[in-house]
């Protein structure tokens, strides 16, 4: 009998605590931010109360493709993706991506055989035009 009794005040401290350890009235829990879109931000140089609005595109031409992904945030934009000469013939296939209105332009090459990467960091504008040639 003397242990059912300690049990159940045990198991009432155990609740007492629980209740204890609630947030204050009026406090909230904040959702945690994705790690993928916190990193993007962090990269960019300040840390804003908005994460990153990204897309998804591909450019294809014969010959090539560009798979790339298109960030925006506080007023910067950053592409990172992939350049990939799909017919590996020594013809080399062009990516370019303009940055408007600054005009800063990054460009790549890829002849064949390793994928070419790209990543352009983060720029101040309102669009960046992306470009695939032969």
């Amino acid at each position: 009998m003397m242990s059912k009794i300690r049990t159940s005040l045990v198991g009432a401290a155990a609740l007492g605590t629980a209740v204890f350890a609630l947030p204050a009235v009026g406090a909230q829990a904040q959702p945690a931010a994705p790690t993928t879109e916190r990193t993007a931000v962090s990269s960019a140089g300040d840390v804003g109360a908005q994460a990153p609005t990204c897309w998804k595109k591909t450019i294809k031409i014969d010959g090539g493709k560009l798979k790339y992904k298109e960030c925006a945030w506080n007023g910067k934009r950053s592409v990172t993706g992939t350049l990939n000469d799909t017919k590996g013939n020594g013809r080399c296939v062009h990516g370019k991506i303009v940055f408007v209105p600054s005009g800063v332009t990054d460009k790549y090459t890829d002849c064949g055989g390793k994928v070419t990467k790209i990543s352009t960091g983060w720029w101040k504008a309102a669009d960046a035009k992306v470009y695939l040639s032969g």
